[in-house]
């Protein structure tokens, strides 16, 4: 039998399919650390500046926390640091509002940092858009979505 015609056994694509997942997630994490690098931020304050940068006034910690896939306690300690850093602004709780029910909102020069996040989200996906035509890209995101959803009842 041919080589060409070699089915690849449950196993081979599962090694495949995991090892592809594993370095596409590999390669967005050193990505993202050397953009939050050159930026000066960690991984949790970059996407909640993103998440901040992409709403329309105020965001609750709740919602970025939501929003970014990230902990309340990471989107605490990344809140402290940006506010410390005057990118953000953290309204104080009134007597009846929790620390993660305020609205928190970008500064001006929180607003100049997302400039840069947005230049270097640009720079990232001008790159990999560089790979794929639009069919191919749609295509692509769509079998993704439908892995993971199908992942996804498989886990539960």
């Amino acid at each position: 039998m041919a080589s060409s015609d070699h089915r690849p056994t449950d196993g081979e694509r599962f090694e495949e399919f995991v090892g592809l997942i594993s370095s596409l997630e590999k390669e967005v994490q050193r990505i993202r650390a050397v953009e939050c690098e050159r930026l000066g931020l960690r991984g949790a304050d970059l996407m909640c500046l993103y998440c901040l940068g992409r709403s329309h006034g105020g965001v609750t910690a709740a919602e970025l926390s939501r929003r970014a896939g990230v902990t309340r306690a990471a989107v605490s300690r990344s809140l402290a640091q940006l506010e410390a850093a005057g990118l953000v602004n953290v309204e104080q709780p009134t007597d009846d509002a929790r620390a993660y029910r305020v609205p928190v909102s970008l500064t001006d020069a929180g607003r100049a940092t997302m400039r840069g996040v947005d230049e270097a989200v640009s720079r990232v996906m001008s790159r990999v858009d560089s790979a794929l035509d639009d069919d191919a890209r749609s295509q692509l995101y769509a079998s993704l979505a439908s892995v993971l959803e199908c992942l996804r009842g498989i886990g539960r």
